[in-house]
């Protein structure tokens, strides 16, 4: 059995994948456009390839005689993934059609709808006059985002016919960038938003963490998740009821191994499933699971790769905690000058980590996708107001010294 994985990005959304992958002694190569990547420093070697250049990476799977590849968090690195390990006939947990129908927006809607679930009035649009017409018949506010895209890019709430265009075209732009240059024109839906955090076992997906998506407020960017928290705060029903449309969704789409991630509204009109993802949550929602449920999901996805079911199947090895918080850091864009605090953030009490994404000379963005956040910090409570606490706590001690800001 090889002990070499290739991890496909090298970003936060893989860091804990490779961290883990290391301290089971599993050699790790990563893969990444970006040398100063944050996981890169965790890697055993590094090999300087797009995430999306799937010919390139299966070309290097070739000559270096690699057998295990993996990824997850990134719906870019798992879609390659998916391709190059069914090219190579690799073990991975999902095939490329599968991953596909958890990506494109058109085929998950039409699974979601043949499985009897409710999903909001939706249209996909190839040009701003078809999108007009379809607000005009469903009425504000409308989300708009990219018929393929991913980290909340070129997705807006749009609230009035002056801001139809400008959306239109910001999402076609991040769409044709991934490939599919469509708009998705959706109904608003009304709640707040729960993430399912599970895996696929013998075709049926088992929960081990439903958590609150705490997002940044406004229109656009709409839906940048800044905190993932356990527990969710759900009554027992409704808990339920959120994990009931998740299960249905992934069946569905068809996705019947591997990690799950679903993302559901909960209000008045019930539970709504807004996307099935064939991965772990980019924002280390598998580390919050980790501590609500001691299931290691990072554990689970490596065993796939190296072809060891008994780390497929691993059951519970960790603490489970009262609650949990995934809580990301929002910093004055700018270049990065110095930073100072973080030992003293990660040895403070009921914090299990923290990390800074961008390095001194780095730019820091604003945050107007998912990939721009830099910095997190994962911690425990009591009650999901002593875990907020103690994340706060430590997000304070970091002191960012960004050029340009006063």
């Amino acid at each position: 059995m090889s002990r070499t994985l290739v991890i496909v990005g090298c970003g936060f959304p893989q860091l804990s994948l490779i961290r883990r992958a290391r301290a089971l002694g599993v050699e790790v190569v990563g893969i990444d456009m970006n040398p100063a990547a944050v996981g890169v420093p965790y890697c055993s070697s590094f090999e300087r390839i797009s995430t999306s250049d799937e010919p390139a990476i299966a070309a290097f799977m070739k000559k270096s005689g690699h057998r295990a590849i993996t990824s997850t968090g990134s719906e870019v690195s798992v879609r390659t993934v998916a391709g190059v390990a069914a090219q190579l006939d690799l073990p991975f947990y999902a095939s490329p059609e599968i991953i596909r129908r958890c990506q494109e927006k058109d085929p998950m809607r039409a699974g979601y709808q043949s499985a009897g679930l409710d999903v909001p009035e939706f249209k996909s649009c190839f040009d701003v006059a078809s999108a007009r017409t379809f607000v005009n018949e469903v009425g504000y506010p409308v989300v708009m985002k990219p018929a393929r895209g991913w980290g909340q890019r070129g997705v807006s709430r749009v609230n009035s016919l002056d801001e139809v265009e400008s959306a239109f075209n910001d999402a076609l732009f991040h769409a044709t960038a991934a490939g599919l240059p469509a708009v998705v024109v959706e109904a608003w839906i009304t709640g707040r938003e729960y993430s399912v955090n599970g895996w696929l076992e013998s075709g049926e997906l088992v929960p081990y963490a439903v958590t609150e998506r705490i997002t940044v407020p406004g229109n656009r960017p709409l839906g940048v998740m800044v905190a993932e928290l356990y527990p969710s705060g759900l009554s027992a029903s409704d808990e339920a009821q959120v994990i009931d449309v998740a299960r249905r969704g992934a069946k569905a789409l068809g996705h019947t191994r591997g990690p799950c991630y679903s993302q559901v509204a909960l209000g008045t009109q019930g539970a709504m499933l807004f996307e099935t993802a064939a991965r772990m949550g980019g924002g280390f929602d598998a580390d919050v699971t980790f501590l609500a449920s001691g299931v290691d999901l990072y554990h689970r996805t490596i065993g796939i790769a190296l072809g060891d079911r008994g780390l497929e199947c691993e059951g519970k090895t960790g603490t489970r905690y009262a609650a949990a918080v995934a809580k990301f850091l929002i910093a004055k864009p700018g270049k990065l000058l110095s930073s100072t605090g973080l030992d003293d953030a990660r040895a403070l009490p009921h914090v299990h980590d923290a990390q800074l994404f961008v390095t001194n000379g780095g730019i820091i963005h604003p945050l107007t996708d998912s990939a721009k956040r830099a910095g997190y910090v994962l911690a425990t409570g009591t009650s999901s107001a002593d875990a907020i606490a103690s994340a706060d706590r430590a997000l304070a001690t970091l002191k960012l010294d960004v050029e340009g800001a006063s």
